[in-house]
């Protein structure tokens, strides 16, 4: 982006904007703009409100609009997104992750690295926000391997990134707050990710 285009934002829109403000500065439709505000391709405020509900730093906007003339693959919407009437940006997140399971692996590996080698139901609950009778459940019918010792039910963190990974685990229907919130936060990560490798 040249230096006359965001000169002319910078004074002609304030430091912090709504979206009908975003989606006119970016030529783009009140659909795409809610997709890339509510998957976090673009950092805002959500007021949770009905109205006026998004708050977005002008400077994100520059930043995203120089990133999208580099990579703009990198926030293209889901082949099917325009012919849903509604749509669960969850879901989308999770379409997203899907396609790149290896830079996932490799996000939650770093999020995880604290926790010892092999964790209790406990740790995974406190890591996924799902309980530990859930978590058990799991291990009980196979969709997070595990092994007993003493009665104790121990799982390899390598396991726990087999299931988090795994269609399993992006199917789950109600995800729990931390599942989401590491699902938002490794979109962010691969969309980095995608435009490192792609810019080099």
């Amino acid at each position: 982006m040249d230096k006359q285009t965001i000169e002319y934002l910078k004074t002609t829109y304030p430091d912090v904007i709504t979206k009908d403000q975003f989606y006119r500065i970016c030529h783009i439709s009140k659909k795409t703009a809610s997709y890339l505000l509510d998957c976090g391709l673009v950092p805002c405020t959500n007021s949770g409100k009905k109205t006026r509900k998004y708050k977005i730093r002008l400077d994100d906007v520059i930043a995203f609009l120089e990133a999208r003339e580099n990579n703009p693959l990198a926030f293209k919407a889901p082949d099917n997104f325009y012919r849903c009437s509604a749509y669960n940006p969850y879901a989308i997140n999770i379409e997203r992750v899907t396609k790149n399971k290896e830079i996932l692996r490799s996000f939650l590996k770093n999020q995880i690295a604290d926790y010892d080698d092999v964790v209790s139901p406990h740790k995974v609950s406190e890591i996924t926000g799902y309980s530990t009778k859930t978590v058990a459940l799991w291990c009980e019918n196979g969709k997070l391997k595990s092994f007993n010792i003493f009665n104790r039910i121990k799982i390899p963190k390598e396991y726990l990134l087999d299931f988090l990974t795994s269609d399993d685990a992006f199917l789950i229907s109600k995800k729990s707050k931390k599942h989401i919130d590491l699902m938002n936060d490794a979109i962010q990560y691969i969309n980095e990710m995608c435009y490192i490798t792609n810019d080099t």
